[in-house]
């Protein structure tokens, strides 16, 4: 059975008798014929693409899959339903999107994607016990893997918004971290992604719940609209934490700024102090022959006086202005 995730593998369910077995792909065609439900679970090669050419999947719709490997997308075909969810993956701040396709038809539901997949893992965790449970036709798998997808993007929520939190931390200390603009690129652009992959995802339930088609069970519609809920929770959960991202990282700017003014503000008053002392030092400092100082006895000391007379001054208008 196909109790643990495993490209290449395939099972047959009857809701009838409650009984499920695993069966060879060239046996897939022929039991959906004796309208036995089939999923499969396939690679992205040629070996996947001809069993969807067995089970009669039309050009079209595998051209697509062959093509489509990096947004959401949802087409229903002549002979299948082709539907692309895209499985998110954080790495520290930065975000990998897996598509992960569906391709339903009559009496069978195919899932490809490119490597291991933690959505199709917890689908295989969980199918069994819903099956012999409750499970009426083959839309309770199509129910499973939404479930599993929204389970995933929580845990990837989950640790984005971690690591929001470790960004405000290093924002709000401030310190001369010369990465922390990178990182903050990094993971705002990675919380829009997430954003935009949760929505395709919600569209494409949506078309799920709501188009009438010969490939999707009326019975598991209503299973399936329920799931645009937490779709659209997530979507402004992702919304919210880029915004408060955004927020702290404002707040940073406003922070360095009002530290580069009050650095700015005691260069204006030092420079303040010195300017008339430097006049001072020019005029004397020049080398005309008479300036009747030169021969003053108490020259220097009245210099002295007179500068510190001037930058007390100075420093009590300040003080009373409360510039300082």
């Amino acid at each position: 059975m196909m109790a643990k995730f495993e490209v290449g593998r395939a099972i047959t369910f009857d809701f009838n008798l409650k009984e499920m077995s695993d069966i060879a792909w060239s046996d897939i065609f022929r039991r959906t014929q004796e309208g036995v439900f089939c999923w499969g679970h396939l690679p992205l090669t040629e070996s996947g693409y001809a069993v969807l050419r067995d089970v009669g999947v039309d050009t079209d719709t595998i051209d697509r899959i062959m093509n489509n490997q990096g947004h959401g997308v949802l087409r229903f075909g002549r002979s299948a339903v082709h539907c692309s969810l895209l499985e998110a993956v954080a790495h520290g701040h930065d975000l990998t999107l897996k598509p992960i396709h569906l391709v339903i038809g009559h009496n069978f539901i195919f899932t490809m994607c490119d490597g291991h997949s933690d959505v199709i893992a917890e689908v295989c965790d969980s199918y069994e016990e819903d099956f012999y449970q409750r499970a009426q036709s083959g839309g309770f798998l199509l129910f499973e893997l939404i479930d599993s997808l929204i389970f995933d993007y929580r845990q990837t929520l989950g640790e984005l918004a971690l690591d929001v939190e470790v960004m405000q931390a290093r924002l709000i200390q401030n310190k001369d971290d010369q990465a922390i603009f990178n990182d903050f690129s990094i993971l705002s652009a990675s919380l829009l992604q997430f954003r935009n992959a949760v929505a395709a995802a919600r569209e494409s339930v949506d078309g799920l719940s709501n188009r009438h088609s010969p490939f999707i069970q009326e019975s598991a519609q209503p299973f399936l609209e329920r799931q645009a809920l937490p779709l659209d929770r997530l979507a402004g959960d992702a919304t919210t934490s880029r915004a408060i991202l955004s927020e702290t990282l404002n707040l940073y700017m406003g922070m360095t700024s009002h530290k580069t003014n009050l650095v700015i503000n005691r260069l204006v008053i030092i420079s303040m102090v010195f300017l008339p002392l430097n006049f001072f030092a020019a005029v004397y400092g020049m080398n005309f022959k008479y300036i009747p100082e030169f021969e003053w006895r108490y020259g220097y000391l009245a210099f002295w006086c007179l500068a510190i007379t001037l930058v007390s001054g100075i420093h009590l208008v300040f003080k009373r202005k409360k510039w300082i």
